[in-house]
Formats: C-alpha cells, structure tokens, sequence
C-alpha cells in the first residue's frame, strides 16, 4: 500500500511487537515485504502497548488522518469482526481523496 499510495500522501510505519531477541527474523520478514518505509522494534512489555494501543496483538493496523487523530483500528480481537486488506485499503482509498 505505501508503494502505491506515498506520492498521493500515504505514510506508512511498522512497528513490531516480536521479542527484541528474534530482530534477524523481523528484519528477514521486512526485507522480503520490501518494506522501505520507517520500522520499529518495540522492547517493551505487552502490557504497556496493549494498554496503550487498546488491542491485545498483532496483527493490527491503526489508520490516522491528516490531522493526526486515529480513524480506525482493525485488529483480529473480535473474532466475528475480521478485517481484510482490502478493508483497510478502502479506508485510505477514502481518507486520501478529502481534501486536504
């Protein structure tokens, strides 16, 4: 999704929630994704994001506005409100036609 929407304003990071013990694997998976935008390692303890982020783990995506407030978090805690890709591509297709 970055590849195909930075020049129209998408900005994309990631951040892994992994064991700060298995970097090589983090950094294997996003080599092979190609993910040349920013990614982080989170060295901290599940409860403090969980807490934070409002979602007990990965995989989730939280989307933001222009104005920097979150729109909307998909994450896999319901298990009878799944989301897809495509979801959360519909949401930036959205976000990044308003006007700025």
């Amino acid at each position: 999704m970055h590849r195909k929407y930075a020049r129209d304003g998408l900005v994309c990071a990631s951040v892994s929630v992994d064991d700060p013990d298995n970097r090589d694997a983090a950094l294997k998976f996003l080599r092979a994704k190609n993910a040349t935008f920013a990614n982080y390692l989170l060295d901290e303890d599940a409860g403090v994001w969980q807490s934070e982020w409002k979602f007990k783990g990965p995989p989730a995506v939280q989307v933001y506005g222009r104005d920097g407030k979150l729109v909307r978090q998909f994450d896999n805690d319901d298990p009878d409100s799944q989301y897809t890709y495509e979801d959360v591509e519909h949401l930036v297709q959205k976000l990044l036609q308003e006007k700025r």
